[in-house]
C-alpha cells in the first residue's frame, strides 16, 4: 500500500499560508499539487496569472446540485456554483441591494452595534475578540441588514454557527442546522411576498417577484441562505485578522487611533495583507488552458491563490511590509474579480471600518494577550479560522457614542 503524499495545503498551512505559497510563486508559479483530500489541484500563484484566470470563461465554477434525487434544501447550490449567464441571472436579484450607496445607509446602525457591544464589555483586564465582539457584531449587523425578526435570531445564530464550522460537528448536527436554515428562509420568503420592506431580504424577494419566473424558488432559497452564511463568518475572521495584523510587531494601532481618516486606505492594505480565504472557489478547466507558460488540461481543477497574488512583489513592492499608506493597496484580490466579485464587499468594508474604528477609539493601547505564534487556527485551506484572539485593552480611550463620534465630536471611520 502506497502512502498518500503529504499535501502542502494541510497541517499548519492555515496558520502561515503566505509563507507556503510564496515558495511556489517564486519557484513554480503554476504547480500541480495534492489537496488535503488527496486530489490533484493546479496552483496559480502570481498576481498577473491569478488576475487573468479570474476573467477566463474557460475556468468554470459550475457544479451539479447535491443529491439531485431528493427534495431541494437550502445550500444545495450556491451563487458560486454557476457560470454566466445563469450566475448573472440570479445575482441581479441581490446586486442592487448591496450597492455601496444602499449599504452606506446602514452606517449608523453598524456603528451603534459596535459601540453597544464594546460598552457591554465594560473595562475588562482582558477579553477575547472573536467570541465576545467579532461574532456577535457580525451576526447582529446581518440581522439588521436582512431584517431578521428578533424572536428568530438566537436559533438562527446557533444554526449558522454550526454550518460555518462544520468540522467540529457531527452529521446529525449539520442536517439539523440545514433544516433550520431552509425552514427560516422559506418562511421569510412567504412572509415578505408582496411587501414593501426596504431591507436586503425584502428587496431580493421583491426583485424575484418582478423577475416573473426567470429565477426558480429553489434558486432564490439558495441565494438568501448564501447571503446569511457568506456574510457572517468571513467578516468575523477578517476582523480578527485585521486586528492581529495591527497588533503585530511595530503594529500601527496608535497612529490609526490618532488619525482615523487613514482607516479607509489602511483597510485595503489590511485586506491585502491577510485573508480567511487564501484561494478563490475551485475552478475546472473546460478545455486546455495555458497559464504562465504551463498547460492545464481539460478537467483540471484550479486554485487561484489570492493570498499569494496579494503578496506578489511584481505588483506590490516590499509586499511583506504592512504599509497603511500603500498607494496600490486597492489592487488586492481578496474580494475576487470579474463576474464573481464578492457581492457583499461594500457591507464587509462598512463592518470592518466601523468595528476597527470603534475598537481603536475606545482602546488605542490595545495589545495581544500572549504571543502571536501561540494562537490556534482551524478550518481548511479554502477557509481559515482564527479560533480565538485574546486581547488586553490597555488604557481606555475617548469612548464612542451611538452616533459614531468620539467624545470630542470627531467622526471615526472612513473619510466622508
Amino acid at each position: 500500500m502506497t502512502d498518500q503524499p503529504v499535501s502542502p495545503l494541510a497541517g499548519d498551512f492555515v496558520a502561515r499560508p503566505t509563507e507556503v505559497l510564496a515558495g511556489y510563486r517564486e519557484s513554480c508559479p503554476v504547480a500541480k499539487v495534492v489537496a488535503p483530500n488527496g486530489r490533484a489541484r493546479w496552483l496559480i500563484t502570481r498576481e498577473e496569472d491569478v488576475r487573468a484566470a479570474f476573467l477566463d470563461p474557460r475556468l468554470s465554477l459550475r457544479s451539479e446540485p447535491r443529491d439531485p434525487g431528493r427534495p431541494h434544501r437550502a445550500l444545495d447550490m450556491s451563487l458560486v456554483n454557476y457560470d454566466p449567464p445563469d450566475h448573472t441571472r440570479i445575482r441581479r436579484l441581490a446586486a442592487p441591494a448591496f450597492a455601496p450607496g444602499r449599504i452606506a445607509g446602514y452606517r449608523e446602525r453598524v456603528a451603534a452595534a459596535a459601540g453597544d457591544l464594546l460598552e457591554a464589555l465594560g473595562e475588562p483586564e482582558r477579553f477575547e475578540l472573536m467570541a465576545e465582539f467579532a461574532e456577535p457584531f457580525s451576526f447582529h449587523v446581518l440581522c439588521e441588514v436582512l431584517a431578521v425578526p428578533g424572536g428568530d435570531r438566537a436559533a438562527l445564530h446557533a444554526a449558522v454557527r454550526v454550518l460555518v464550522n462544520q468540522r467540529r460537528h457531527d452529521a446529525a448536527a449539520l442536517e439539523s442546522a440545514v433544516d433550520h436554515l431552509d425552514a427560516f428562509v422559506r418562511t421569510e420568503i412567504a412572509a415578505r411576498l408582496g411587501g414593501a420592506g426596504q431591507d436586503v431580504f425584502s428587496t431580493v424577494v421583491r426583485a424575484w417577484e418582478a423577475a416573473e419566473g426567470s429565477v426558480t424558488e429553489a434558486e432564490l432559497v439558495d441565494l438568501l441562505a448564501m447571503l446569511l452564511l457568506a456574510g457572517f463568518d468571513s467578516t468575523v475572521q477578517m476582523l480578527g485578522m485585521c486586528v492581529l495584523a495591527l497588533l503585530g510587531e511595530d503594529g500601527p494601532t496608535a497612529r490609526l487611533a490618532a488619525e482615523p481618516g487613514l482607516l479607509a486606505r489602511a483597510l485595503d492594505e489590511l485586506l491585502r495583507w491577510d485573508t480567511p480565504g487564501p484561494f478563490s472557489t475551485t475552478r475546472v478547466a473546460l478545455e486546455e488552458v495555458r497559464i504562465g507558460g504551463s498547460v492545464i488540461p481539460a478537467g483540471g481543477r484550479v486554485l487561484l491563490a489570492v493570498a499569494a497574488a496579494n503578496r506578489d512583489p511584481r505588483c506590490h513592492p516590499d509586499p511583506d511590509r504592512l504599509d497603511l499608506e500603500r498607494p496600490d493597496a486597492a489592487r488586492h484580490l481578496t474580494f475576487g474579480l470579474g463576474p464573481h466579485y464578492c457581492l457583499g464587499a461594500a457591507l464587509a468594508r462598512l463592518e470592518l471600518t466601523e468595528a476597527l474604528g470603534a475598537l481603536l477609539t475606545r482602546w488605542p493601547g490595545l495589545q495581544l494577550d500572549g504571543p502571536a505564534d501561540g494562537l490556534s487556527w482551524s478550518g481548511g485551506h479554502q477557509h481559515r479560522r482564527l479560533d480565538a484572539l485574546p486581547l488586553r485593552p490597555g488604557p481606555p480611550g475617548a469612548g464612542r457614542t451611538r452616533n459614531g463620534r468620539t467624545g470630542n465630536g470627531r467622526t471615526v471611520g472612513v473619510s466622508r
